[in-house]
């Protein structure tokens, strides 16, 4: 029975379910704490267009949790995450703290990445 579980095709899982694995991984919510399976999901669901792993990619480098810390890169997921999500007053005050705690070469690299 768990087999045919995962017999699912890729095409099936939506970037909600991979979104919502990922941070299950990611804080080992009902599962080891696994920082590569839970960066592979939320990269897979970012990449379908998915506000809720993007602004979680933003978080992780952000902060440094399951990530490398790097601020310009967590700028760009947000901005992402805020594109798919506009008026999100989260995310725009996440923004707005991020780009004042970035150097001028951050902010450049920040927006480079925007094009």
């Amino acid at each position: 029975m768990a087999a045919a579980r995962h017999a699912v095709t890729a095409s099936a899982v939506t970037g909600d379910d991979l979104e919502a694995e990922g941070e299950r991984y990611l804080y080992g919510n009902g599962v080891a704490e696994n920082c590569g399976r839970a960066r592979k999901s939320l990269l897979a669901a970012a990449q379908r267009s998915n506000a809720k792993a993007q602004n979680v990619l933003g978080t992780m480098y952000a902060t440094g949790h399951c990530a490398t810390r790097d601020l310009p890169t967590a700028y760009r997921w947000f901005g992402r995450s805020l594109h798919k999500d506009p008026g999100n007053t989260r995310i725009e005050q996440d923004l707005k703290v991020l780009w004042n705690q970035m150097t001028p070469e951050e902010q450049k690299l920040a927006l480079r990445g925007e094009r």
